[in-house]
């Protein structure tokens, strides 16, 4: 049992696994796609559904888990050993390690050292020196950071859950989650903006009646626990068809996908062989019809495969041929929108947040104080003297070994007085 509980420590210890998992899933992923074009959407379905993918996955979370925990109890047991304490120097703690087989009290070394700008702190025995500012607060963020990303991955693969909804103007924002008032307004305009040239917005008027909700493409909204991605533009069409077959005529309301102009969308009269192609026409005056909410529509029939007529009509129009009679009653902007439930998306931007925190802290504090330490313990014959340093390392390399010569050059002073 202690062997594996070793192993398992090992694999979740090791800086080798998050390269494995990672080169793992790019091999997956390599072969997907001699299967199909879809590939990145298929490795995220088989990862969804493979127990062994899933913990492979899992394995990247935990591995940052365990490194935040283990850098963690390393950064205090080196500040407890450079103040002093009377904890042992465990191997991998300093960069460099030196015996002098000098005894010294310490006094001038620390004189010389605090001229220098290095904070001390000396008991009997031992010396510690310090300067500058520890970069482990950046380096805990970044892996933190990491840990969350990997973490929200693995949680929006195997929970997330997504509806697909359209949203018109004038009808009740309404998804699986719940019901909150009616749209009051879809708005599409040019945008001021960096990143996005038009802005998009839908005013739904809230269900007690008082105040409204404002959803846009960016930054995504929250919806009774449910993000709101607006995924395209379409048109909400009520008409109404007549044809010899169909004296008593069909009306209905289409939500068709016929944004932008010329794009062209399918709907089918239930219980009959005809079916209407519509698109939306684009004016002569270039003004975006989504947007001034002026819209003419070109249709076409077909009977089966067969082409019977097209046309044209504006928004309350009709066209009336052989016997055929299509109005446009009413057309009403939408927009396709999905309902995601991804609580892994609120790790992720926490890790990007980390992220930008952490390189504020590190790139400052690494190259106008750079820390670096010093620790210099006596025993009855000898003295150990440890160093390391996180940035501008030969500057403090050089101090360090002006320390050892100066504790060299006290040796040999003592052994000429007693000479």
């Amino acid at each position: 049992m202690k062997r594996l509980l070793r192993i398992i420590w090992a694999i979740l210890f090791s800086r080798a696994t998050p390269p494995f998992v990672i080169g793992f899933f790019l091999l997956v992923y390599v072969g997907i796609a001699f299967i199909t074009d879809e590939t990145l959407i298929a490795l995220m379905r088989y990862t969804r559904t493979s127990f062994f993918l899933t913990a492979m996955l899992a394995l990247l979370p935990l591995n940052f888990a365990v490194r935040l925990v283990v850098e963690t109890i390393g950064y205090l047991k080196m500040r407890r050993v450079v103040m002093v304490s009377t904890e042992d120097v465990q191997p991998g703690l300093f960069d460099e390690t030196v015996e002098l087989t000098v005894t010294s009290s310490f006094e001038q070394l620390q004189s010389h050292l605090e001229a220098l700008g290095y904070k001390t702190r000396r008991i009997a025995g031992a010396l510690g020196a310090w300067r500058g500012i520890s970069i482990f607060p950046a380096r805990i963020l970044f892996i933190a950071g990491v840990f969350l990303l990997y973490a929200g991955i693995l949680i929006s693969l195997t929970t997330r859950t997504s509806e697909r909804v359209a949203i018109v103007e004038g009808e009740k924002f309404s998804s699986s989650t719940g019901e909150s008032g009616i749209v009051e307004r879809i708005t599409f305009e040019p945008s001021s903006g960096l990143i996005l040239a038009k802005k998009l917005s839908m005013e739904v008027a809230a269900s007690s009646g008082k105040g409204k909700n404002v959803f846009g493409v960016y930054p995504p909204s929250l919806y009774q626990g449910a993000f709101v991605y607006p995924r395209y533009l379409g048109i909400g069409l009520f008409f109404n068809f007549t044809a010899p077959e169909l004296p008593a005529g069909y009306e209905t309301f289409s939500p068709l996908n016929i944004y932008p102009p010329g794009k062209e969308a399918t709907s089918v009269i239930p219980g009959s062989p005809y079916r209407l192609v519509f698109s939306l026409v684009g004016p002569d005056d270039e003004t975006d019809p989504y947007t001034t909410g002026r819209m003419n529509f070109n249709f076409k029939l077909l009977k089966g495969k067969d082409l019977v007529l097209t046309g044209s009509a504006p928004r309350g129009g009709e066209f009336v041929r052989d016997g055929y009679r299509l109005a446009f009653r009413d057309s009403r902007r939408l927009v396709i929108t999905d309902f995601i439930r991804d609580y892994g998306v609120l790790m992720i931007w926490a890790s990007g947040i980390l992220f930008v925190i952490a390189g504020c802290f590190w790139l400052p504090v690494r190259i106008f104080f750079p820390r670096s330490e010093m620790l210099f313990r006596s025993g009855p014959d000898r003295i150990q003297a440890f160093s390391r340093a996180e940035g501008r390392g030969r500057k403090h390399e050089g101090v360090f070994h002006e320390a050892l010569d100066l504790l060299e050059m006290r040796r040999t002073d003592r052994k000429s007085f007693e000479g």
